[in-house]
Protein backbone atom coordinates (compact mmCIF):
# COMPACT_ATOMS: atom_id res chain seq x y z
CA UNK A 1 0.00 0.00 0.00
CA UNK A 2 2.69 2.31 0.16
CA UNK A 3 2.35 4.90 -2.00
CA UNK A 4 -0.96 4.98 -2.13
CA UNK A 5 -4.05 7.04 -0.67
CA UNK A 6 -6.69 5.57 1.79
CA UNK A 7 -9.69 8.54 1.99
CA UNK A 8 -7.36 11.62 2.54
CA UNK A 9 -4.39 9.74 4.02
CA UNK A 10 -1.00 9.14 2.09
CA UNK A 11 0.55 5.75 2.57
CA UNK A 12 4.55 6.54 3.23
CA UNK A 13 5.59 3.45 4.69
CA UNK A 14 4.71 0.15 6.43
CA UNK A 15 5.21 0.35 10.48
CA UNK A 16 4.35 -3.32 11.39
CA UNK A 17 1.60 -6.13 11.11
CA UNK A 18 0.09 -8.54 13.44
CA UNK A 19 -3.19 -10.20 13.65
CA UNK A 20 -5.34 -7.03 14.34
CA UNK A 21 -4.10 -5.35 11.12
CA UNK A 22 -1.21 -3.86 9.38
CA UNK A 23 -0.01 -0.70 10.36
CA UNK A 24 1.29 2.68 8.09
CA UNK A 25 2.95 5.74 8.78
CA UNK A 26 0.73 8.04 6.15
CA UNK A 27 0.28 11.96 5.77
CA UNK A 28 -2.97 13.53 6.56
CA UNK A 29 -3.46 15.66 3.16
CA UNK A 30 -5.85 17.68 5.03
CA UNK A 31 -4.38 18.59 8.16
CA UNK A 32 -0.88 18.41 6.75
CA UNK A 33 0.65 16.12 9.94
CA UNK A 34 1.85 12.45 10.50
CA UNK A 35 0.02 9.85 11.62
CA UNK A 36 0.03 6.23 12.17
CA UNK A 37 -2.54 4.28 10.26
CA UNK A 38 -3.87 1.12 11.00
CA UNK A 39 -5.63 -0.80 8.65
CA UNK A 40 -7.65 -4.28 9.15
CA UNK A 41 -7.14 -6.56 6.03
CA UNK A 42 -9.76 -6.71 3.61
CA UNK A 43 -10.19 -10.26 3.96
CA UNK A 44 -10.64 -9.68 7.91
CA UNK A 45 -12.85 -7.05 7.18
CA UNK A 46 -15.37 -9.64 5.73
CA UNK A 47 -15.18 -11.41 9.39
CA UNK A 48 -17.73 -10.17 11.31
CA UNK A 49 -15.66 -11.32 14.87
CA UNK A 50 -12.95 -9.75 13.68
CA UNK A 51 -14.32 -6.66 12.40
CA UNK A 52 -16.02 -6.27 15.96
CA UNK A 53 -12.88 -6.71 17.41
CA UNK A 54 -11.56 -3.75 15.90
CA UNK A 55 -14.16 -1.78 16.26
CA UNK A 56 -13.82 -2.38 20.25
CA UNK A 57 -10.29 -1.63 20.01
CA UNK A 58 -11.25 1.81 18.66
CA UNK A 59 -13.66 2.53 21.46
CA UNK A 60 -10.98 1.17 24.10
CA UNK A 61 -8.60 3.41 23.20
CA UNK A 62 -10.83 6.47 22.06
CA UNK A 63 -12.20 6.75 26.14
CA UNK A 64 -8.20 6.98 27.28
CA UNK A 65 -6.42 10.33 27.93
CA UNK A 66 -3.58 9.42 29.26
CA UNK A 67 0.07 11.12 28.21
CA UNK A 68 1.88 7.75 28.46
CA UNK A 69 -1.01 6.34 26.00
CA UNK A 70 -0.96 6.60 22.40
CA UNK A 71 -3.94 8.84 21.31
CA UNK A 72 -6.17 7.59 19.17
CA UNK A 73 -7.63 10.61 16.36
CA UNK A 74 -10.36 9.09 14.55
CA UNK A 75 -12.24 5.63 13.37
CA UNK A 76 -12.55 5.92 9.40
CA UNK A 77 -14.04 3.99 6.20
CA UNK A 78 -13.07 4.11 2.78
CA UNK A 79 -13.81 1.80 -0.03
CA UNK A 80 -14.48 -1.05 2.72
CA UNK A 81 -11.51 -0.53 4.27
CA UNK A 82 -11.52 0.26 7.78
CA UNK A 83 -8.94 1.84 9.78
CA UNK A 84 -7.75 3.83 12.94
CA UNK A 85 -5.63 7.10 12.56
CA UNK A 86 -3.29 7.31 15.54
CA UNK A 87 -0.67 9.38 17.07
CA UNK A 88 2.34 8.50 15.07
CA UNK A 89 4.97 8.36 17.66
CA UNK A 90 9.20 9.16 16.35
CA UNK A 91 11.21 6.97 18.41
CA UNK A 92 12.13 3.57 19.41
CA UNK A 93 10.22 -0.11 20.93
CA UNK A 94 10.99 -0.63 24.59
CA UNK A 95 12.86 -4.10 22.95
CA UNK A 96 15.26 -2.21 21.08
CA UNK A 97 16.35 0.02 24.05
CA UNK A 98 16.44 -2.70 26.74
CA UNK A 99 20.41 -2.96 27.35
CA UNK A 100 21.75 -6.36 27.89
CA UNK A 101 22.04 -6.65 31.70
CA UNK A 102 19.02 -4.13 31.98
CA UNK A 103 18.56 -0.48 33.11
CA UNK A 104 20.40 1.86 35.05
CA UNK A 105 18.23 1.76 38.26
CA UNK A 106 17.32 5.95 37.39
CA UNK A 107 16.27 5.26 33.75
CA UNK A 108 14.37 1.84 34.97
CA UNK A 109 12.23 4.31 36.83
CA UNK A 110 11.68 6.67 34.84
CA UNK A 111 10.12 4.10 32.49
CA UNK A 112 8.65 1.63 34.81
CA UNK A 113 6.76 4.21 36.54
CA UNK A 114 4.84 5.85 33.84
CA UNK A 115 3.78 2.47 32.59
CA UNK A 116 2.21 1.28 35.66
CA UNK A 117 0.73 4.77 35.47
CA UNK A 118 -1.09 4.11 32.22
CA UNK A 119 -2.10 1.34 32.96
CA UNK A 120 -3.92 2.16 35.69
CA UNK A 121 -5.64 4.87 33.74
CA UNK A 122 -6.67 2.25 31.50
CA UNK A 123 -7.95 -0.05 33.86
CA UNK A 124 -9.65 2.91 35.48
CA UNK A 125 -11.74 2.99 32.31
CA UNK A 126 -12.54 -0.70 32.13
CA UNK A 127 -9.60 -1.50 29.92
CA UNK A 128 -7.18 -4.35 29.70
CA UNK A 129 -4.58 -4.43 27.48
CA UNK A 130 -3.94 -8.21 27.35
CA UNK A 131 -1.13 -7.52 24.81
CA UNK A 132 1.89 -5.79 27.58
CA UNK A 133 5.22 -6.25 25.70
CA UNK A 134 8.05 -4.39 25.01
CA UNK A 135 7.09 -3.83 21.50
CA UNK A 136 4.30 -2.36 22.62
CA UNK A 137 5.65 0.59 24.74
CA UNK A 138 7.55 2.70 22.31
CA UNK A 139 9.61 5.54 23.92
CA UNK A 140 9.53 9.21 21.46
CA UNK A 141 12.45 11.34 20.98
CA UNK A 142 11.12 13.57 23.03
CA UNK A 143 11.90 11.12 25.69
CA UNK A 144 7.91 10.71 26.59
CA UNK A 145 6.93 6.84 26.69
CA UNK A 146 3.77 5.39 25.19
CA UNK A 147 1.59 2.61 25.15
CA UNK A 148 0.40 1.53 22.20
CA UNK A 149 -1.68 -1.67 20.60
CA UNK A 150 -4.83 -2.02 22.73
CA UNK A 151 -6.02 -4.71 19.68
CA UNK A 152 -6.50 -7.64 22.51
CA UNK A 153 -8.15 -5.02 24.54
CA UNK A 154 -11.44 -6.78 26.84
CA UNK A 155 -13.45 -4.61 28.81
CA UNK A 156 -14.32 -5.55 31.83
CA UNK A 157 -16.60 -5.03 34.47
CA UNK A 158 -17.01 -5.97 38.36
CA UNK A 159 -20.54 -6.38 37.73
CA UNK A 160 -23.26 -4.56 35.73
CA UNK A 161 -26.21 -3.38 37.07
CA UNK A 162 -27.81 -2.98 33.43
CA UNK A 163 -27.09 -5.85 31.47
CA UNK A 164 -28.47 -3.99 28.04
CA UNK A 165 -25.56 -1.51 28.31
CA UNK A 166 -23.01 -3.98 28.58
CA UNK A 167 -20.89 -3.99 25.11
CA UNK A 168 -21.17 -6.93 22.82
CA UNK A 169 -17.94 -8.76 23.86
CA UNK A 170 -19.31 -12.40 24.57
CA UNK A 171 -17.45 -14.22 22.12
CA UNK A 172 -14.50 -12.30 21.13
CA UNK A 173 -12.45 -13.91 23.69
CA UNK A 174 -13.73 -17.27 24.30
CA UNK A 175 -12.96 -19.92 26.42
CA UNK A 176 -10.00 -22.04 25.79
CA UNK A 177 -8.74 -19.73 23.08
CA UNK A 178 -5.10 -18.30 24.22
CA UNK A 179 -4.31 -14.46 23.38
CA UNK A 180 -1.95 -12.42 23.59
CA UNK A 181 1.98 -12.82 23.11
CA UNK A 182 3.16 -16.20 24.60
CA UNK A 183 6.75 -15.02 26.42
CA UNK A 184 4.51 -12.15 27.93
CA UNK A 185 0.91 -14.06 29.02
CA UNK A 186 -0.54 -14.67 32.09
CA UNK A 187 -0.97 -18.22 33.42
CA UNK A 188 -4.62 -17.70 32.54
CA UNK A 189 -4.18 -16.27 29.57
CA UNK A 190 -2.26 -19.69 28.69
CA UNK A 191 -4.97 -21.34 29.93
CA UNK A 192 -7.86 -19.36 27.93
CA UNK A 193 -10.44 -18.83 31.20
CA UNK A 194 -11.55 -15.53 32.02
CA UNK A 195 -9.56 -12.82 32.83
CA UNK A 196 -9.23 -9.32 33.92
CA UNK A 197 -7.01 -6.16 34.52
CA UNK A 198 -4.15 -8.34 37.10
CA UNK A 199 -3.55 -10.09 34.00
CA UNK A 200 -1.82 -7.32 32.90
CA UNK A 201 0.31 -6.87 36.21
CA UNK A 202 1.32 -10.20 35.61
CA UNK A 203 2.99 -9.31 32.18
CA UNK A 204 4.00 -5.97 33.67
CA UNK A 205 6.28 -8.01 35.92
CA UNK A 206 7.46 -9.77 33.32
CA UNK A 207 8.27 -6.51 31.66
CA UNK A 208 9.75 -5.30 34.59
CA UNK A 209 12.03 -8.33 35.55
CA UNK A 210 13.25 -7.95 31.55
CA UNK A 211 13.50 -3.90 31.98
CA UNK A 212 15.73 -5.00 35.17
CA UNK A 213 18.07 -7.92 33.79
CA UNK A 214 17.62 -8.09 30.58
CA UNK A 215 16.44 -11.62 30.71
CA UNK A 216 12.67 -12.77 30.37
CA UNK A 217 12.02 -14.74 33.71
CA UNK A 218 9.97 -17.73 32.11
CA UNK A 219 11.99 -19.13 28.71
CA UNK A 220 11.46 -22.43 26.34
CA UNK A 221 13.08 -24.36 23.81
CA UNK A 222 9.33 -24.74 22.54
CA UNK A 223 6.00 -22.92 23.29
CA UNK A 224 4.54 -26.19 25.28
CA UNK A 225 7.95 -25.39 27.13
CA UNK A 226 7.47 -21.71 27.72
CA UNK A 227 3.83 -22.33 28.87
CA UNK A 228 4.92 -24.93 31.20
CA UNK A 229 7.61 -22.42 32.62
CA UNK A 230 4.78 -19.28 32.95
CA UNK A 231 2.54 -21.74 34.90
CA UNK A 232 4.98 -23.72 36.70
CA UNK A 233 7.88 -22.14 37.44
CA UNK A 234 9.75 -19.64 39.85
CA UNK A 235 11.91 -17.51 37.87
CA UNK A 236 15.25 -16.50 40.27
CA UNK A 237 15.19 -13.17 42.10
CA UNK A 238 16.65 -9.86 39.64
CA UNK A 239 18.64 -9.28 42.97
CA UNK A 240 20.37 -13.06 42.26
CA UNK A 241 20.84 -12.09 38.74
CA UNK A 242 22.29 -8.54 39.36
CA UNK A 243 23.76 -6.89 41.52
CA UNK A 244 23.15 -3.13 42.89
CA UNK A 245 19.32 -3.84 42.62
CA UNK A 246 17.35 -2.99 45.73
CA UNK A 247 15.71 -6.31 47.54
CA UNK A 248 12.64 -4.04 47.32
CA UNK A 249 12.24 -4.27 44.00
CA UNK A 250 12.71 -8.07 43.83
CA UNK A 251 9.53 -8.15 45.79
CA UNK A 252 7.84 -6.24 43.93
CA UNK A 253 8.66 -7.71 40.77
CA UNK A 254 7.88 -11.21 42.55
CA UNK A 255 4.42 -9.94 44.25
CA UNK A 256 3.21 -8.96 39.99
CA UNK A 257 4.94 -12.91 39.18
CA UNK A 258 2.08 -14.52 41.43
CA UNK A 259 0.41 -17.33 39.38
CA UNK A 260 -2.57 -17.04 41.40
CA UNK A 261 -4.08 -13.70 39.91
CA UNK A 262 -5.71 -13.26 44.09
CA UNK A 263 -2.14 -13.28 45.64
CA UNK A 264 -0.49 -10.14 42.82
CA UNK A 265 -1.34 -6.70 43.70
CA UNK A 266 -4.65 -6.09 42.92
CA UNK A 267 -4.32 -2.60 41.23
CA UNK A 268 -2.06 -1.29 38.87
CA UNK A 269 -1.90 2.05 40.94
CA UNK A 270 -0.14 -0.09 43.88
CA UNK A 271 2.28 -1.12 42.10
CA UNK A 272 2.71 2.13 40.27
CA UNK A 273 2.93 3.92 43.89
CA UNK A 274 5.10 1.07 45.17
CA UNK A 275 7.77 2.23 42.41
CA UNK A 276 7.58 5.41 43.15
CA UNK A 277 8.15 5.13 47.24
CA UNK A 278 11.03 2.84 46.30
CA UNK A 279 12.53 5.74 43.70
CA UNK A 280 11.87 8.40 46.54
CA UNK A 281 13.92 5.77 49.37
CA UNK A 282 16.60 5.07 46.78
CA UNK A 283 17.11 8.97 46.11
CA UNK A 284 16.88 9.29 50.19
CA UNK A 285 19.63 6.91 50.79
CA UNK A 286 17.31 4.53 52.77
CA UNK A 287 17.51 1.21 50.62
CA UNK A 288 21.10 0.02 50.63
CA UNK A 289 22.47 -1.08 47.49
CA UNK A 290 24.90 -3.75 46.98
CA UNK A 291 28.13 -2.61 44.98
CA UNK A 292 26.64 -3.42 41.52
CA UNK A 293 27.04 -1.55 38.54
CA UNK A 294 23.18 -0.61 38.46
CA UNK A 295 22.80 2.59 40.57
CA UNK A 296 22.62 5.37 39.08
CA UNK A 297 21.29 7.35 42.00
CA UNK A 298 23.71 8.06 44.74
CA UNK A 299 22.95 8.24 48.31
CA UNK A 300 23.65 11.23 50.31
CA UNK A 301 26.17 11.06 53.22
CA UNK A 302 25.46 11.22 56.54
CA UNK A 303 25.31 14.54 57.94
CA UNK A 304 26.18 13.39 61.54
CA UNK A 305 28.89 10.96 62.93
CA UNK A 306 26.88 7.08 63.35
CA UNK A 307 25.75 6.29 66.42
CA UNK A 308 26.34 3.05 68.43
CA UNK A 309 23.88 0.39 68.00
CA UNK A 310 22.63 0.51 71.74
CA UNK A 311 21.43 4.10 70.61
CA UNK A 312 18.58 3.31 68.22
CA UNK A 313 16.43 1.27 70.22
CA UNK A 314 16.29 3.83 72.47
CA UNK A 315 16.20 6.33 70.32
CA UNK A 316 12.74 4.33 69.17
CA UNK A 317 11.21 3.38 72.86
CA UNK A 318 11.77 7.76 73.14
CA UNK A 319 9.40 8.15 70.25
CA UNK A 320 6.92 6.18 71.53
CA UNK A 321 7.10 7.76 74.76
CA UNK A 322 6.32 11.05 73.27
CA UNK A 323 3.39 9.48 70.97
CA UNK A 324 2.05 8.05 73.94
CA UNK A 325 1.85 11.08 75.46
CA UNK A 326 0.33 13.13 73.17
CA UNK A 327 -2.65 10.52 73.02
CA UNK A 328 -2.97 10.90 76.31
CA UNK A 329 -3.36 14.89 76.48
CA UNK A 330 -5.84 14.32 73.22
CA UNK A 331 -7.65 12.12 75.15
CA UNK A 332 -7.99 14.42 78.52
CA UNK A 333 -5.49 12.06 80.90
CA UNK A 334 -7.55 8.83 80.09
CA UNK A 335 -5.83 5.53 80.22
CA UNK A 336 -5.62 5.16 75.90
CA UNK A 337 -2.03 3.38 74.65
CA UNK A 338 -0.65 0.94 72.62
CA UNK A 339 -0.98 -2.41 74.76
CA UNK A 340 1.76 -3.48 73.19
CA UNK A 341 4.59 -2.17 71.24
CA UNK A 342 8.04 -4.88 70.38
CA UNK A 343 11.24 -3.26 68.98
CA UNK A 344 12.89 -5.98 67.41
CA UNK A 345 16.52 -6.77 66.21
CA UNK A 346 16.18 -8.74 62.98
CA UNK A 347 18.60 -11.90 63.26
CA UNK A 348 21.31 -11.85 61.36
CA UNK A 349 21.44 -8.24 60.09
CA UNK A 350 24.19 -5.71 60.39
CA UNK A 351 24.27 -3.62 63.23
CA UNK A 352 25.50 -0.88 61.14
CA UNK A 353 22.21 -0.90 58.70
CA UNK A 354 20.29 2.29 61.04
CA UNK A 355 16.90 1.58 59.33
CA UNK A 356 13.45 0.38 60.68
CA UNK A 357 10.25 -0.25 59.24
CA UNK A 358 7.21 0.49 61.29
CA UNK A 359 4.35 -2.26 60.33
CA UNK A 360 0.80 -1.12 60.48
CA UNK A 361 -0.39 -1.43 64.34
CA UNK A 362 -2.90 -3.87 65.06
CA UNK A 363 -6.28 -2.75 66.26
CA UNK A 364 -7.57 -4.99 69.33
CA UNK A 365 -10.82 -2.74 70.12
CA UNK A 366 -13.48 -1.97 68.25
CA UNK A 367 -13.79 -1.19 64.46
CA UNK A 368 -14.32 2.35 64.69
CA UNK A 369 -11.01 2.68 66.67
CA UNK A 370 -8.85 0.99 63.49
CA UNK A 371 -8.32 5.12 62.47
CA UNK A 372 -6.58 5.24 66.09
CA UNK A 373 -3.83 2.65 65.04
CA UNK A 374 -3.81 3.89 61.74
CA UNK A 375 -2.63 6.97 63.51
CA UNK A 376 -0.79 5.59 65.83
CA UNK A 377 1.23 4.01 63.18
CA UNK A 378 1.77 7.65 61.18
CA UNK A 379 3.10 9.54 64.18
CA UNK A 380 5.71 7.24 65.40
CA UNK A 381 6.74 6.80 61.67
CA UNK A 382 6.85 10.71 61.39
CA UNK A 383 8.91 10.83 64.75
CA UNK A 384 11.43 8.45 63.94
CA UNK A 385 12.13 9.71 60.40
CA UNK A 386 13.10 12.83 62.29
CA UNK A 387 15.76 10.91 64.00
CA UNK A 388 19.41 11.83 62.78
CA UNK A 389 21.22 8.68 60.67
CA UNK A 390 18.12 6.89 61.00
CA UNK A 391 16.22 5.68 57.78
CA UNK A 392 12.52 4.61 57.95
CA UNK A 393 11.47 2.92 55.33
CA UNK A 394 8.01 4.40 53.60
CA UNK A 395 4.25 3.02 54.46
CA UNK A 396 3.63 2.55 51.15
CA UNK A 397 6.72 -0.84 51.56
CA UNK A 398 5.35 -1.47 55.16
CA UNK A 399 1.62 -1.82 54.59
CA UNK A 400 2.83 -4.85 52.27
CA UNK A 401 3.69 -7.10 55.06
CA UNK A 402 0.63 -6.24 57.06
CA UNK A 403 -0.32 -9.36 58.55
CA UNK A 404 1.06 -11.78 55.80
CA UNK A 405 2.23 -14.06 58.34
CA UNK A 406 6.24 -13.51 57.51
CA UNK A 407 8.94 -13.76 60.11
CA UNK A 408 10.46 -10.47 61.22
CA UNK A 409 13.53 -11.82 59.77
CA UNK A 410 12.43 -12.38 56.38
CA UNK A 411 10.25 -8.82 56.64
CA UNK A 412 13.55 -7.21 57.63
CA UNK A 413 15.84 -9.20 54.59
CA UNK A 414 13.19 -7.85 52.10
CA UNK A 415 13.53 -4.92 52.95
CA UNK A 416 16.99 -4.60 53.89
CA UNK A 417 15.96 -3.36 57.66
CA UNK A 418 18.11 -3.59 60.73
CA UNK A 419 14.84 -3.20 62.96
CA UNK A 420 11.33 -4.13 62.63
CA UNK A 421 8.70 -2.40 64.80
CA UNK A 422 4.79 -4.04 65.17
CA UNK A 423 2.50 -3.62 67.86
CA UNK A 424 -1.33 -3.52 69.11
CA UNK A 425 -3.78 -1.06 69.94
CA UNK A 426 -6.52 -1.08 71.95
CA UNK A 427 -8.59 2.15 73.83
CA UNK A 428 -8.90 1.27 77.85
CA UNK A 429 -12.49 1.95 78.97
CA UNK A 430 -13.43 3.62 81.55
CA UNK A 431 -15.61 2.30 84.77
CA UNK A 432 -18.66 3.84 83.36
CA UNK A 433 -18.22 2.35 79.60
CA UNK A 434 -17.04 5.05 77.90
CA UNK A 435 -13.44 5.50 75.98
Amino acid sequence: MIGTTVSHYRITDKLGSGGMGEVYEAEDTELRRKVALKVLPEHLASDPERLERFKREARAVASLNHPNIVTLHSVEESDGRHFLTMELVDGKSLDALIPENGFELERLFELAIPIADALAAAHEKGVVHRDLKPANVMVGEDGRLRIVDFGLAKLWEDSLEDTDTEMATEGLTKEGVAMGTAPYMSPEQLQGVEIDHRSDLFSLGILLYEMTTGERPFRGKSSIDLASSILKDTPDSVTDIREGVPRHLGRIIRHCLEKDPELRYQSAKDVRNELAGLEDEVKSGEVPLSTGAMPAVSAPEPAVKARPAWVFPAVIVAALLVVAGLVWMMKGGEESIPSQVDVSAVPGSETETKKIVVLPFENLGAAEDEYFAAGMTEEISAKLATVADLGVISRSSAVQYDRTGKTLKEVGEDLGVGYVLEGTVRWAKNSDGTS
